[in-house]
C-alpha cells in the first residue's frame, strides 16, 4: 500500500512538471507570436499610413494654395469688409451729387420756365410699383385737383422738364400720381419734327413703347415726341422723349416705336406739378441764357 502511494505520488509530481514546462514554452512562443504579428501589422499598415499623410497633406497643400492660409483668409475677409464699406460711401456720395445736380435742373426751370410749377415731394414707399404710381406731398389743402400734370426737372436736353404722368386721387395732404407707364394712362404724342400723331401703350423693362396712328406716318429715331393735346388732359406740347427705334409689325399694319424718357422713372425724388387750368407754353430752353444762383432743398 504505501508503494503504491508512493508511486501514485511521483506521477502527480510528474504531470505537474510537464504543465509548467508546457505552460512556460507557450508563453516565451506567445510574445514571439505577437511580436512577429505587430511586424506584420506594421508591415501592412505603414505604406497605407505613409500614402494617406501624403494624400492629406497635398489636400492641404492645395486648399492653401486655392483659398490661402489662415491668415491670408483673414486678410482677404478684412479687405472685403473695407470694399464693401468704401461701395456704400461711394453710392452715398452719388446720391448727393444726383440730387444736388436735379436740384440745379429744377432752380434752372423755375427760374427760367414761363410755366408756373409747385414742387412736391414723392413720398412712396413701394419701390416696386413707383414706374407706374407714386404718393406726393401736396393734396387739397394744397389745391390739387385731378388731373393736374406731374413733370420732373431735366438736364441735358433742349426742354426744361419731362412728363411723367397726372395726378389720380386726392386727399388732404397727399395725392396719388399716375404715370405715363402705366396701362391706364395712354398718352398721345405728336412727332415734332413731322406732325404726325401716335399713342403711347406700353411699358416693359424701362422701356416706353407705342404706335403711329397712320402706318405711312415719318418718324426717325432721334424724332423728338410731344404732347399732342388730344384727350383733354395733357395739354399740347410736353417734352415726352426721343424716338430710339422704329420697327413695323408682322402684318405691316402697325408702326410701332420706342422711345426714350429723359425721366428716370425708378429713382424719382421730387417733381413739378403744373395745374390743369393754367395754360402751358412749351418748356423750350432758351439758348445762351446765363444761369446762377443757389438751389434750394
Amino acid at each position: 500500500m504505501a508503494y503504491r502511494r508512493k508511486k501514485k505520488d511521483r506521477k502527480g509530481f510528474v504531470v505537474t512538471l510537464v504543465v509548467l514546462i508546457l505552460f512556460i514554452t507557450i508563453s516565451s512562443q506567445t510574445e514571439k507570436i505577437n511580436e512577429t504579428g505587430s511586424n506584420i501589422a506594421n508591415t501592412i499598415f505603414a505604406p497605407v499610413e505613409k500614402v494617406t499623410y501624403s494624400v492629406s497633406s497635398t489636400i492641404k497643400e492645395q486648399v492653401e494654395r486655392s483659398l490661402g492660409s489662415k491668415e491670408t483668409r483673414a486678410a482677404v475677409e478684412k479687405l472685403e469688409e473695407e470694399n464693401k464699406a468704401l461701395e456704400i460711401e461711394n453710392a452715398k456720395l452719388n446720391t448727393i451729387i444726383s440730387k444736388k445736380n436735379f436740384l440745379e435742373e429744377e432752380k434752372n426751370a423755375l427760374d427760367n420756365s414761363e410755366n408756373s410749377y409747385m414742387k412736391a415731394k414723392v413720398v412712396n414707399t413701394d419701390s416696386n410699383s413707383m414706374t407706374k404710381n407714386f404718393t406726393i406731398d401736396k393734396g387739397k389743402n394744397d389745391g390739387i385737383e385731378e388731373n393736374d400734370i406731374i413733370l420732373q426737372a431735366i438736364g441735358d436736353s433742349k426742354y426744361y422738364t419731362g412728363l411723367v404722368g397726372k395726378v389720380v386721387e386726392v386727399y388732404a395732404t397727399t395725392a396719388r400720381v399716375e404715370t405715363i407707364n402705366s396701362m391706364s394712362n395712354d398718352v398721345s404724342f405728336i412727332n415734332s419734327k413731322s406732325g404726325d400723331y401716335g399713342v403711347i401703350d406700353n411699358f416693359t423693362q424701362k422701356t416706353i413703347q407705342g404706335y403711329m396712328l397712320d402706318v405711312d406716318s415719318e418718324v426717325e429715331t432721334k424724332d423728338v415726341l410731344l404732347t399732342s393735346g388730344l384727350g383733354g388732359v395733357y395739354p399740347e406740347g410736353i417734352y415726352i422723349g426721343t424716338v430710339s427705334n422704329v420697327t413695323m409689325s408682322e402684318d405691316a399694319l402697325r408702326k410701332n416705336i420706342t422711345l426714350n424718357s429723359p425721366v428716370d422713372f425708378s429713382h424719382l425724388y421730387r417733381v413739378l406739378i403744373l395745374k390743369k387750368t393754367d395754360q402751358y407754353s412749351v418748356d423750350e430752353v432758351i439758348e445762351n441764357r446765363d444761369y446762377q444762383g443757389e438751389v434750394d432743398e
